[in-house]
């Protein structure tokens, strides 16, 4: 599967997630850190309010989606990315995406960081 094929599965998935889909948003933000026999996936979802919704998926296969992708965009000789930051605005279908191949743990989102991960991540409202 190619890397944008796994980016259209990925997107698609997460606007069907019952997890996601519970929560009206107008933007999603999706965090994925793939480490070598793991992933997590989590975000926010924002609804016009602008309140930060803890959300994430609870259909597995994005996971995989995730760990797939990462795979498929491995350059021989190189280290795979080690976090993605995936924005969806609603309204247009926009996917903005963005990798981190050194330092995961600035888009890292525990129990601890939710709080300001929420204001770190979140999507400018005005447009």
């Amino acid at each position: 599967m190619s890397k944008d094929d796994l980016l259209q599965d990925i997107g698609t998935l997460l606007i069907q997630d019952k997890q996601i889909s519970s929560h009206p948003w107008e933007h999603l933000v999706i965090v994925a850190q793939v480490k070598d026999r793991s992933a997590q996936v989590d975000g926010f979802a924002y609804p016009d309010s602008g309140e930060a919704i803890p959300t994430g998926p609870r259909n597995f296969d994005i996971i995989d989606k995730f760990e797939a992708l990462c795979k498929v965009m491995q350059e021989p000789g190189k280290s795979p990315w080690k976090a993605c930051l995936l924005r969806i605005e609603n309204e247009s279908g926009h996917i903005s995406i963005d990798f981190e191949y050194d330092h995961p743990e600035k888009w890292l989102i525990t129990p601890a960081t939710v709080k300001q991960m929420a204001e770190t991540l979140r999507p400018d409202m005005s447009k």
